[in-house]
């Protein structure tokens, strides 16, 4: 509260903006450095060896300005939560690496061991590598995500080069053929001003318009500027604009002065529109390609018996246009393992891949489909992160402490567990009740914040991204330079969800309008500007939802297609306008959906069930043909950060104990957490480690007789539990709860709850104790204790008899509850084990944590409409020298070492079967058993299981 509250005062921010001056000088002088001293190997040139010292020392204390400077600017700043955190954390590591080898050097020149010297050299490169990452990051903040990539030659293409040189192609051909007609004119004048708006716009549009030159209508083309008419129709070496756009870069009047030259193709086609009269339709029409809103089913097209499903009939005829023959589908393995991670995210058990393997019926495929999608808890499972990426749900994040966001996590998992019809969800998602009501709710942001980010803008842009694929991003500051909605449209719809009159802005400037309520695509329906919100949100709902909508339908079918195959029939999947590379297939999708009652399950029954979806796999790069992308067959994919931790959960161990929302919330045992009040200078703050003692009092009525009583009790780190003064119990690791009969223990009337808690680590650090009693009787009734606020606790280790009845505990202190859910809910903590519950902690259903996020788990402040399939560095990292994973895998050993440590081969079979479906082959047997020659470890199991994960088998979907 107090850095929120220092971060709106102006000296504060004033600090921080100094951050990008500061930074530069360390950076310089530890990179300097770093230089010197390889230039010192082998014992070169000591006479730098002063030198180097004072720059490692100047540097690594500047280093720490520059990240207390930098620390302001992130609390006082507005970047993107993400790349913030990489940067800041990569930040802090930086500096402690700078500071480490200030010392070693240090210690090196005070006469330490030669190794000394190496130590200190390795650390310094580090240093230099996690500056260089930081650096890059921190640019990225400032300058943009492809600060450095933009410049790279196959980075600097025109978005529409490809189909510049396409268009001046079909219009050379048809001059051949004879005069150009109106529909090829028309292409003409789009090209241009697809050209224009790309390059253009951002000094000529007529809000802008420098030099009084305005590019984005007829009227402003052809009125020219402060300097007279650039075009002259029909002579193109007599126009001005031809004559710029041929000077040579730097010149003063060369266009554009901003941003990129334009390639020849794109001068070409301006030349040869003013050379044909520079035509420009009456009739008034978009800039960029509008994909049809109204659907229609296509035709199923004929083909021989082996293909019956119409998926593939379609693709049929897409493989004979581009001269491709149809593969074998994948084999019974892969294709189970494939099936299995698409729809519930779980590799299949051994016994489920045995089964199926000695199956001979023809339609286990399709059975094995159906019962997956009946699986409704793991599906819905699964499906929830793609749906919380999508709707920008989550547990946790920007805004939801002070309430200005509300997840929809149980209105979520509910449509999902139940199949809701995709209409029903769209309406109900625009016009919501309170449990659906925080996806256009929307973040209500703290501080400072620009107009296209206010609430109103936030549901319209989610909307129309998440359901109509349609970025309208660009249009909420400015009209869009890459399609044709404009400021005003933008606002229109955003006006919608606003209980006032909503004032336009264009990049932060009010224009001095207001916006009247309504939908992007006036053909499908108006809203009456006069209705209340809630009635206008009722009317957008039937609007959007409607079956004539046909970009609803479509935008769902291609963002399941590309989930499935990798990618979509459009690229990228939030620009619906794109020309997809097969318009039968979406259409037949789309349409097939709204006629199979809009159920979403069906859709992905008939992906699933198409030999088109069983083909091999194709790796990135492999699906090009003449530069262009031709679909063979599903992408190979890489696992998600969830598909990979359950993954790791079910070879290894759990990786999670706890979640942040349990669908059998209700089987729960109802607890808080506790632990020792700890306080400096009159704050809460952080426990020591060390022993806590609990005490709490709880009568047993004298006259009912006890049935059962059943404790479960989890103590962070460990703890030691006693009944009315005897030990009943202990415990070493909080994610194992406790579960202990205490039922001959109990007394009629007075009785003692005490438990020595132990706080683990070597620096202060959360704790806590959750604890349950449950006493059923004889006659039915049942009554709880529980971990809570009337429990007591001493930090100092007590008098003898502390743990009974008549011990006096009236100085002891009120033990400080975190409520319920602190840490999520333990999924053992549970007296109902024979209920239904979760197997394991799924990870979509958890908090993200660092390891989430290294693996590419989202902030889900914005819409996210796939992973990044890259690997970067922070997941090479993470996987090979991350303090969590390595625990997980260290668990799992010992888990794997409990069954089969007495089996060596046996325990390699088993761990093959269970992480990829198949016994180890020959050559791994010989380097498995070579691991674990011997008696098998806890290390060398670790390992192979390291080794196991680390496989392209085990980390890509093939």
């Amino acid at each position: 509260m107090i850095l929120d509250s220092l971060s709106e005062l102006w000296l504060w921010q004033l600090l921080g903006r100094l951050h990008p001056l500061v930074v530069h000088f360390p950076i310089g002088v530890l990179v300097t450095a770093f230089i010197l001293e390889v230039l010192t190997f082998g014992g070169n040139r000591a006479e730098l060896r002063t030198g180097i010292r004072w720059l490692v020392y100047i540097g690594a204390g500047t280093s720490v300005l520059a990240a207390l400077v930098g620390l302001l600017l992130a609390y006082g700043g507005n970047y993107p939560a993400s790349t913030l955190n990489y940067h800041r954390w990569l930040g802090i590591v930086t500096v402690a690496l700078a500071l480490l080898a200030a010392g070693l050097l240090h210690r090196a020149r005070s006469g330490g061991r030669p190794a000394d010297l190496n130590l200190y050299r390795g650390v310094l490169a580090l240093t230099v590598l996690f500056l260089t990452v930081a650096g890059h990051l921190g640019s990225s903040l400032t300058h943009g995500s492809d600060y450095l990539t933009s410049v790279l030659p196959w980075n600097n293409e025109a978005p529409s080069r490809g189909e510049t040189g396409a268009l001046l192609t079909e219009l050379a051909v048809h001059r051949e053929l004879g005069r150009l007609e109106e529909p090829h004119l028309n292409k003409l004048n789009q090209g241009v001003r697809r050209i224009f708006a790309h390059s253009c716009y951002r000094c000529h549009d007529s809000d802008e318009a420098d030099g009084d030159l305005a590019l984005d209508s007829q009227e402003g083309v052809m009125a020219g500027g402060e300097g007279g008419p650039v075009v002259m129709a029909g002579r193109p070496d007599d126009s001005e604009l031809l004559r710029r756009l041929l000077l040579p870069g730097g010149h003063d009047d060369v266009m554009p002065q901003k941003g990129r030259s334009l390639h020849a193709e794109e001068v070409e086609l301006i030349r040869l529109w003013i050379e044909l009269g520079a035509h420009w339709p009456d009739e008034e029409t978009g800039t960029f390609r509008e994909a049809e809103l109204a659907l229609d089913k296509p035709e199923v097209p004929e083909a021989g018996p082996e293909l019956e499903q119409p998926i593939d009939r379609f693709v049929h005829v897409y493989f004979e246009e581009q001269g491709l023959s149809w593969p074998e589908p994948v084999n019974d393995a892969n294709f189970m393992r494939r099936v299995h991670m698409d729809l519930i995210g779980l590799l299949p058990e051994p016994e489920e891949v045995r089964a199926f393997a000695s199956d001979p019926a023809p339609d286990k495929r399709e059975r094995m489909i159906d019962s997956l999608l009946s699986r409704d808890h793991d599906y819905a499972q699964h499906w929830l992160s793609f749906w919380n990426d999508l709707l920008r749900n989550d547990y946790s994040g920007t805004g939801y402490i002070d309430g200005g966001r509300k997840q929809i996590t149980d209105w979520l998992y509910d449509a999902l567990q139940y199949n809701k019809p995709y209409n029903a969800m769209v309406r109900e998602l625009i016009n919501p009740d309170e449990g659906s009501e925080g996806f256009i709710k929307g973040i209500q942001w703290r501080g400072d914040f620009n107009a296209s980010q206010s609430t109103e803008m936030q549901a319209a842009q989610n909307i129309s991204q998440s359901m109509l694929g349609l970025n309208m991003k660009c249009a909420s500051c400015h009209n869009s330079f890459t399609s044709n909605l404009t400021l005003d449209q933008a606002y229109s719809f955003a006006a919608v969800f606003s209980d006032t009159l909503l004032a336009v802005e264009r990049c932060d400037v009010p224009t001095g309008d207001h916006a009247e309520p309504g939908f992007i695509y006036k053909e499908l329906g108006d809203i009456d500007a006069t209705l209340p919100k809630l009635e206008r949100l009722v009317k957008l709902a039937e609007i959007v939802a409607q079956e004539k909508n046909g970009r609803l339908y479509r935008t769902i079918a291609n963002r399941f297609w590309a989930r499935l195959m990798g990618q979509g029939l459009v690229e990228p999947v939030d620009e619906m306008d794109v020309e997809p590379w097969n318009q039968d297939l979406l259409d037949w999708l789309a349409a097939d959906l709204i006629d199979q009652e809009y159920d979403l399950k069906y859709l992905l029954s008939s992906i699933l069930n198409s030999r088109t979806y069983q083909l091999p796999s194709v790796a990135a790069g492999e699906d090009q043909a003449n530069g262009e992308d031709v679909f063979r067959g599903p992408l190979r994919k890489r696992l998600t950060a969830e598909q990979f931790a359950d993954a790791l959960g079910q070879v290894a161990a759990p990786v999670y104990q706890s979640v942040a929302f349990d669908p059998y919330d209700s089987r729960n045992a109802e607890a808080e957490w506790i632990w020792y009040n700890a306080r400096q200078d009159g704050r809460n703050s952080l426990p020591e480690p060390g022993l806590y003692y609990f005490r709490h009092a709880f009568d047993i009525p004298a006259g009912r007789a006890i049935k059962e009583a059943q404790l479960l009790i989890s103590v962070d780190q460990a703890f030691e539990l006693f009944l009315n003064g005897t030990s009943v119990g202990r415990g070493q690791d909080w994610r194992d709860v406790a579960r202990i009969d205490v039922t001959s223990q109990l007394n009629r009337g007075g009785n003692i709850l005490a438990v020595e808690g132990e706080n683990g680590g070597t620096t202060p650090n959360p704790a806590g104790m959750l604890l349950n009693l449950r006493v059923t009787f004889v006659d039915g009734g049942v009554e709880e204790v529980r971990s809570g606020r009337d429990w007591k606790v001493r930090n100092q280790k007590p008098g003898p008899g502390w743990e009974g009845i008549g011990f006096d505990d009236s100085g002891w202190e009120a033990v400080r509850s975190y409520g319920n859910r602190a840490w999520g809910r333990l999924i053992d903590f549970t007296h109902d084990q024979a209920g239904e519950r979760l197997r394991f902690a799924r990870a979509s259903l958890v908090n993200n944590d660092p390891f989430l996020t290294a693996l590419g788990r989202p902030a889900r402040e914005i819409v996210h409409t796939g992973r990044d399939p890259e690997v970067t560095l922070l997941q090479a990292l993470t996987l090979t020298n991350g303090e969590f994973f390595n625990g997980v895998l260290q668990r799992g050993a010992g888990l794997w070492i409990d069954r089969y440590g007495e089996d060596p081969e046996e325990l390699v079979r088993q761990i093959y079967l269970s992480a990829f479906g198949r016994v180890p082959t020959d050559r791994e047997k010989e380097v498995a058993g070579g691991m674990l020659a011997g008696d098998p470890g806890r290390e060398a199991v670790q390992d192979l299981l390291w080794a196991v994960v680390m496989q392209p088998e085990f980390q890509y979907i093939h």
